[in-house]
């Protein structure tokens, strides 16, 4: 959804045409933080579900080593002391959950 790069010229610059196009771009705007929302929570879902499925692995196969144990302790530690407001809606949270699954995978890559 590309947005309109230039106003309609001078002679059209009047304010219910202005105002047409601002709605215009608005919507448009809209419809795009709908995607971008739709995609991120999306690449979200699929790192929690790779995460789950390295411990689920590595729970049948060859179990856990004392190093990947105390790992995994801190991992519980780590999402216990999750700080966030969900009622709030805000940027911050979302990151706040975006850097502990970054911080979560460089953990369990190396097992």
């Amino acid at each position: 959804m590309p947005a309109v790069k230039k106003l309609p010229g001078k002679k059209f610059q009047t304010p219910k045409m202005l105002s047409a196009v601002a709605r215009q771009q608005l919507l448009l705007i809209n419809g795009l933080l709908d995607e971008v929302a739709r995609n991120y929570l999306a690449r979200l879902r699929r790192e929690i579900a790779e995460l789950i499925r390295i411990i689920e692995r590595k729970q049948v196969a060859p179990g856990f080593s004392r190093k990947e144990l105390k790992e995994l302790r801190g991992i519980l530690k780590q999402i216990a002391d999750l700080q966030i407001n969900p009622e709030r809606g805000r940027r911050k949270d979302l990151k706040k959950i975006d850097a502990l699954i970054g911080e979560l995978q460089s953990t369990v890559e190396k097992w």
